[in-house]
């Protein structure tokens, strides 16, 4: 804990006085949205201030602190009464003028995208001197924090306001400024880290009075200390909240912000910025970068989704996700089908545990596709969206575990009819002594665990497994931009139960193969480069199973894998009699079996292993899901 910050400035104050000859007790009116507009209009005449007219949000104004005669109002802008992630928000000015209500658009926009929003009023050098802001600013905090409808809470603001906010964040566990708030995190739009720092342009009083001396009553010389006492780059410590810095083009707006960043990154905080190139320092207020500022302060501040706890079901979280988001699911068993459309992207699904979430339906592809056109619902996890990531879930297709014997079905569609297959129109096989008309389906037949559709490409599955008791378990099916990851994967099933198409690598992974035909496949022929790597994989299964086969242009890697004994001394095979332009592509490296080897799995490449990466099977074709912009904190 640090010293109190006003004990230090007491001992400052009986050497030499503030000087007080800025505060004028009138309010400084010179900066204003309209202000900024004028200025900014020189250099680019289409800009336009930024507007937010749809907002279905109610504003409240509230006293949240009365000095004397002096009450600071505070605006609250919400849709909901309910418990909302908040955002306390400071406006700019150089601590001397401006005004809350500069920021109403942004208020509005955010609290329609469920924020509960404060737009705070706080005591400018005109008024009083600091800590007098800082004080104001930590006591609308407070405020704030005792309401029962306020959820987690962040802090920001614009210029001088974000220089305030980054400063709560990073003394919030050091009481300088009152009693701190734990913070979810901070939003620093374009406002400086450090007083004095090689790259601020704050204390230059040459040609008048700077903002800073005005604020603090001490030149950057004599003031020195309470300058960096009073500068977030001080602060910084382990327990300090995540901070999302928004900056423009002004670099000087940047001051200490590298230095920060470096400072957190050595606690392991996460830290990120963006530069909205060649704007001006208020771009805030203006139109033209209004949508992009709203949604990265939007998906820096979303919270995960729990189901089990806010929502019952997995699909009522995936409907209501938006990008960036993690869908956190309890432990328990979810018999539920879960569609992920196109529109869901850039979401983290992460189990509880592996054993402890099951998600578990019965679904015959055969029986879905009678009465539906396509496979969208024909699996237990049904994917159109992109850039997902999977991790510590069991998905279960139990069709095949529970039905006792093949069945037939009236089925009108297109099942036992002569029907002309396409790479991606897939056509349901038909069974010998199948009529029109009807559909045998069988107890072994397609079940899939997960099936994705095209489109649906930079999956990731971890620590996940997939069971079915028929075919196709594991279905990622794009075979012109597919691209998917496994590790640490288990997937059960019968023939062809991993069949993936376009490119996937899949590590450390077990496969248990319930079928005598084949237990991987793929398809490569949107790419002659495309292929399925397979590395430190696991293969076990009933007695005589095949490893694999492929029915179009196909490319298969093998390196450091290994098959019990109950794998069929049968290579990896075309199936079928369709020409190919590409050959055979089957390769080995250093795989081997239980009991003794064939002679078809020898080593047949001189890649190796280790030249096999995320990195060269994908490329810069896949921007690995990290989500350092939309980390969940």
């Amino acid at each position: 804990m640090r010293k109190l910050l006003l004990l230090f400035l007491f001992s400052c104050w009986s050497l030499q006085a503030q000087d007080k000859s800025g505060i004028t007790g009138k309010p400084d009116t010179s900066f204003t949205n309209y202000s900024a507009l004028r200025m900014v209009s020189k250099q680019d005449p289409t800009i336009r201030l930024a507007e937010y007219q749809s907002s279905k949000s109610k504003v409240q104004s509230s006293v949240y602190k009365v000095i004397g005669a002096r009450k600071l109002m505070v605006d609250e802008y919400s849709i909901s009464s309910r418990k909302l992630p908040t955002l306390v928000f400071f406006h700019g000015g150089g601590w001397r003028t401006g005004h809350r209500s500069q920021h109403i658009p942004l208020a509005k926009a955010l609290a329609d995208r469920g924020y509960r929003v404060f737009l705070v009023e706080y005591r400018l050098s005109t008024e009083a001197l600091y800590p007098a802001a800082m004080l104001d600013a930590q006591a609308a905090l407070q405020w704030v924090a005792k309401r029962k409808n306020v959820g987690e809470i962040y802090v920001g603001g614009y210029s001088a306001g974000g220089q305030m906010a980054a400063l709560l964040g990073s003394v919030q566990d050091e009481n300088t400024y009152g009693k701190g708030i734990k913070l979810a995190g901070v939003i620093d739009v374009d406002g400086i880290l450090a007083f004095i720092h090689p790259e601020s342009g704050e204390g230059d009083d040459s040609k008048r009075t700077s903002a800073a001396t005005h604020y603090f009553g001490y030149n950057k010389v004599v003031g020195e200390a309470i300058w960096k006492e009073a500068s977030a780059l001080s602060h910084v410590t382990k327990g300090d909240p995540p901070v999302l810095f928004l900056n423009s083009g002004d670099d000087r707006m940047h001051a200490g912000r590298d230095d920060f960043m470096r400072k957190m990154a050595t606690f392991g905080i996460h830290t990120e910025y963006y530069t909205f190139e060649k704007s001006h320092h208020t771009f805030v207020l203006m139109n033209h970068y209004f949508a992009q500022l709203v949604d990265r302060m939007d998906r820096f501040m979303k919270k995960r989704l729990v189901v089990g706890a806010e929502f019952k079901t997995i699909q009522s979280a995936v409907d209501v996700a938006r990008p960036g988001q993690e869908i956190y699911i309890k432990n328990g068993i979810y018999r539920e089908k879960i569609f992920v459309d196109s529109l869901k992207h850039h979401l983290r699904f992460v189990g509880e545990s592996r054993a402890g979430v099951v998600i578990q339906e019965t679904i015959a592809r055969d029986i879905w596709r009678c009465s539906n056109p396509d496979d969208y619902g024909a699996g237990v996890l049904n994917v159109k969206g992109h850039d997902l990531s999977f991790s510590n879930l069991t998905i279960m297709n139990d069709y095949g575990f529970n039905a006792k014997s093949d069945v037939t079905i009236p089925c009108l569609n297109e099942a036992g009819k002569e029907t002309t297959t396409t790479v991606q129109k897939y056509a349901l096989p038909r069974e010998k002594g199948e009529k029109e008309g009807e559909k045998i389906v069988r107890v072994d037949g397609h079940q899939f665990a997960v099936r994705t559709m095209p489109g649906a490409t930079r999956l990731s599955f971890e620590h996940c497994t997939m069971r079915s008791g028929g075919g196709d378990t594991m279905s990622p099916w794009d075979v012109n931009t597919g691209m998917y990851y496994l590790n640490d994967c288990l997937i059960e099933g019968g023939v062809d139960l991993y069949c993936p198409r376009g490119y996937a690598l899949a590590e450390n992974c077990t496969f248990v193969c319930h079928n005598l035909s084949a237990a991987i496949w793929h398809d490569g022929s949107g790419d002659e480069q495309a292929k399925t790597v397979l590395k430190n994989c696991r293969f076990v299964g009933d007695p005589g199973y095949k490893l694999g086969r492929y029915h179009r242009e196909a490319q298969f890697y093998l390196f450091n894998c290994s098959f019990d004994k109950n794998m069929a001394d049968a290579p990896i095979y075309q199936s079928g009699d369709r020409v190919l332009n590409w050959g055979h592509r089957v390769y080995y490296s250093e795989s081997h079996r239980d009991g003794g080897d064939f002679a078809w799995h020898k080593n047949n490449t001189k890649i190796k292993a280790t030249e096999m990466t995320f990195k060269s099977i994908f490329g810069e074709k896949w921007k690995k899901i990290i989500y350092c912009i939309n980390k969940i904190h």
